[in-house]
């Protein structure tokens, strides 16, 4: 009787000792991926900050919207102001502060968003200016960290499998068979 206290104890550390494994296993739940996940995001982090570093934004005089609003008149540049393009989210405003059930109110203030956001978007230009080796070892590192981060989550069968050993040492040449739950094709299970 004096025995049941103590292997529920024992029971009760086990169990914590497993939860504790469980926690502190690598990323995607394979041993050691961690470091290579963190290491794989810092290089792709630092890359793309050097990458959007080097890009200049600059905006256009007139966006699509008031681009042809102004065309549409017969005239060379954007003769119009942009002004004209807060016309419906205003009138939209108004209608939907007068009565918020009318759809043609949400309508006007939908449409007038979006053609708010068009002509910002449509005002922005990106421009480069940095040497070609400079853009290629940017686009490596961040290439490289994003495939570190992938591999960091790849299960390495020859870590968590106990019947599959350590990868084949290059030197000797002999390769190991592939471990895995079962045949690879029907070709593979005749005798």
């Amino acid at each position: 009787m004096a025995d049941a206290p103590r292997r529920e104890f024992e029971r009760d550390i086990d169990d914590v000792r497993q939860l504790h494994e469980d926690l502190v296993r690598g990323a995607g739940g394979t041993p050691g991926g961690t470091w290579l996940f963190f290491l794989g995001l810092v290089l792709a982090a630092s890359g793309l900050w050097f990458f959007l570093s080097n890009v200049h934004v600059m905006t256009e005089p007139f966006g699509m919207v008031s681009g042809i609003l102004g065309r549409g008149f017969g005239v060379a540049g954007p003769a119009m102001s942009t002004g004209i393009v807060f016309a419906p989210i205003f009138l939209g405003l108004v209608l939907l502060f007068y009565d918020a059930k009318l759809k043609w109110g949400w309508a006007l203030f939908y449409v007038g968003l979006a053609l708010i956001m068009i002509e910002i978007l449509s005002r922005i230009r990106f421009q480069m200016g940095m040497p070609v080796s400079n853009l290629l070892l940017m686009l490596g590192m961040i290439a490289a960290g994003i495939g570190m981060m992938l591999r960091s989550l790849r299960s390495r069968s020859w870590e968590t499998d106990p019947a599959c050993g350590p990868p084949p040492d290059s030197a000797a040449g002999r390769r190991r068979p592939p471990c895995s739950a079962g045949p690879r094709s029907p070709s593979d299970a005749l005798p």
